[in-house]
């Protein structure tokens, strides 16, 4: 099955699922239903390996489909974000029953959330979240927010300190104690179900704790492709809103170079920037994934370790890249938007300002600047572009 034969394919369930986009903006309704939609059509496990009832999607096909579903809506894309990025590290992790268990609770339907990330008192490269032994075994206590997908998630992995040493636990989101929370106040991305996860006293099985180990992984690259396939996607919906605004519309000026706005040489141009725009960011986020599958190929086909790695530091250049062009295309294009119409395409109804406050909220996840610095320092000094990064209190 080629990338268009799965674009073709999800395209009606996309659809369906985009349709009710902008009431849900304006009513901040999260999209339970369209998530069990795209459960349902086989999307979340897209990826999976056709043994476990998956598709066997490349990288180039998932982050084509991801780009695609935040054409209609970008939240249901980036809310999966977590989900691909723990079957991608199953994938490509070694054969061991832990890891069949996994694969097999993901092709029975489960979808995976996050819980990575902390507001508090833990500092940079800490977690104040805990795995304790008492004498009922283990529990976990603590509160992440930033939990991108998991109001919609039946599986969590949660990164915690155990001993003064990070660990991930997986845990089901129904497990007594556990509480999701609906509190994410950002101006954009509304609908991603990124707030608040609470663990008080919640019992887990010492399997479910996993220690770090030190493979070379291309987690970091694949996490922010994500997001730029999610800002992508909105690039393709401004340039889709401004031809159907364009279109539709009967207003013009007095001193306007043609009498309807469709044929009017200037909104035509305007128009013809916008998709341009939105080509560069097509462009960026192909070539960064192209890097993304050498890797894996590296990966998987057994190579050195140093070609692991290798490969994996140009996934992580070339995603560090994408988001130079990707983001500040979009954005411009998000504004550019507006020169279409006068003051009607400000309408609440329509929502196009939603366009800017998304992917302005997704930009903000991993700061561009800090990328542009990191991409300089390589060149001028050979320092390698992180792999990964946390946060948390200076």
């Amino acid at each position: 099955m080629t990338e268009h034969d799965l674009v073709r394919r999800f395209a009606p369930v996309f659809d369906e699922v985009g349709a009710g986009a902008v009431a849900r903006e304006h009513e901040r309704r999260q999209p339970y239903a369209e998530v069990r939609a795209l459960r349902d059509a086989g999307f979340t496990r897209i990826t999976l390996p056709v043994t476990y009832g998956g598709d066997g999607a490349s990288h180039g096909e998932l982050f084509e489909l991801l780009a695609e579903l935040a054409r209609r809506d970008s939240n249901l894309a980036q809310l999966l974000r977590s989900h691909f990025s723990f079957v991608d590290r199953l994938i490509h992790a070694p054969a061991s029953p832990a890891r069949d268990a996994r694969l097999s609770l993901l092709a029975d339907g489960a979808i995976h959330g996050n819980a990575t990330f902390e507001r508090g008192p833990a500092k940079v490269g800490e977690f104040a979240t805990r795995v304790t032994r008492d004498e009922l075994g283990f529990r976990l206590d603590g509160r992440k927010f930033y939990s991108t997908g998991t109001l919609f998630a039946d599986l969590v992995s949660v990164a915690a300190e155990r001993d003064g040493r990070h660990v991930s636990v997986l845990v089901r989101t129904d497990a007594p104690g556990l509480t999701r929370v609906d509190d994410w106040a950002g101006f954009g991305q509304r609908m991603t179900g990124s707030g608040s996860t609470v663990f008080e006293n919640v019992r887990i099985a010492e399997q479910d704790i996993l220690e770090p180990d030190d493979r070379p992984s291309h987690g970091g690259a694949f996490v922010q492709l994500v997001l730029l396939a999610v800002v992508t996607g909105i690039g393709r919906a401004i340039v889709d809103d401004a031809a159907r605004f364009v279109r539709a519309r009967t207003r013009s000026y007095s001193h306007a170079s043609a009498t309807r706005a469709a044929d009017d040489p200037i909104v035509q141009e305007t128009v013809g920037e916008l998709s341009s725009l939105s080509f560069a960011a097509d462009g960026a986020l192909a070539l960064a994934v192209t890097a993304l599958e050498r890797s894996s190929e590296a990966i998987r086909g057994g190579a050195s370790e140093d070609e692991q790695r290798a490969r994996i530091a140009e996934a992580d250049v070339a995603t560090a890249r994408a988001q130079l062009v990707v983001l500040p295309n979009v954005l411009r294009a998000a504004t550019g938007l507006f020169e279409v119409g006068g003051a009607s395409a400000t309408d609440e109804a329509l929502a196009l300002d939603r366009h800017w406050r998304n992917a302005r909220t997704v930009a903000s996840h991993n700061p561009a600047r800090y990328k542009a610095r990191a991409l300089g320092d390589r060149l001028v000094n050979g320092t390698a572009v992180a792999s990964w990064w946390t946060s948390g209190e200076a």
